[in-house]
């Protein structure tokens, strides 16, 4: 995975090459920062109502397993993810959908996620008095679709600023290490992540339009 960066970065610049009547953004969602994750953003549209959205990024070993944490041991320590995703979808700009461009926007989304995980930890059995552990790991591909809204907004000629709320739908075989609460989803977020809404992320992107 050494070269993985100069790869996600290709697969955002390509298709601004490839359709360059199209107006090209591109920016980081600093939110999954937080779970030592990188998101590179970018969008290209030909019409102020609509666009294509392309995002790419990498999970660093995390430890977050989202805001909540529900008191019940599972048996697992020192749990890591790692891994790489790519989101591919579309997205409408609502208050611009018959043409004419805004300031701010509320738009709604939808994509794809494909995610690549590696997960590791050390488990413990629950009925173990000498509290050995020892070492599990599993990893794997998923598919999963996801839906998000927010607002856009103008800054200047060529910054925008986008916040709102990404909920993905994962379906992954039953391979999570422990309670699959706990588990982190690469791109997708931590089923834990609020108290009644799993996979649930935030996005709080800077984009520069070219």
């Amino acid at each position: 995975m050494k070269n993985w960066f100069p790869l996600l970065l290709s697969m955002l610049i390509l298709p601004a090459a490839a359709q360059a009547q199209w107006t090209r953004q591109i920016g980081i969602n600093v939110v999954p920062l937080i779970a030592r994750t990188l998101e590179v953003n970018s969008e290209f549209s030909d019409h102020p109502g609509y666009g294509l959205t392309l995002s790419a990024g990498h999970t660093f070993r995390t430890p977050h397993t989202g805001l909540i944490n529900y008191d019940v041991y599972d048996g697992i320590d020192d749990r890591k993810t790692s891994g790489t995703f790519v989101k591919a979808g579309i997205k409408l700009n609502l208050n611009s959908i018959t043409g004419t461009v805004q300031r701010t926007n509320f738009y709604i989304g939808t994509a794809l996620i494909l995610s690549q995980y590696r997960q590791t930890a050390m488990k413990r059995e629950l009925d173990d008095v000498d509290r050995v552990t020892f070492p599990v790991s599993t990893s794997g591909v998923t598919l999963c679709p996801a839906v998000s809204m927010g607002f856009t907004t103008k800054i200047g000629k060529h910054l925008i600023f986008d916040w709102g709320v990404q909920k993905a739908f994962v379906y992954r075989e039953d391979d999570f290490i422990g309670t699959r609460a706990r588990n982190y989803q690469p791109g997708a977020g931590a089923e834990q992540a609020t108290p009644f809404v799993s996979y649930v992320q935030g996005m709080l992107s800077l984009r520069y339009r070219f």
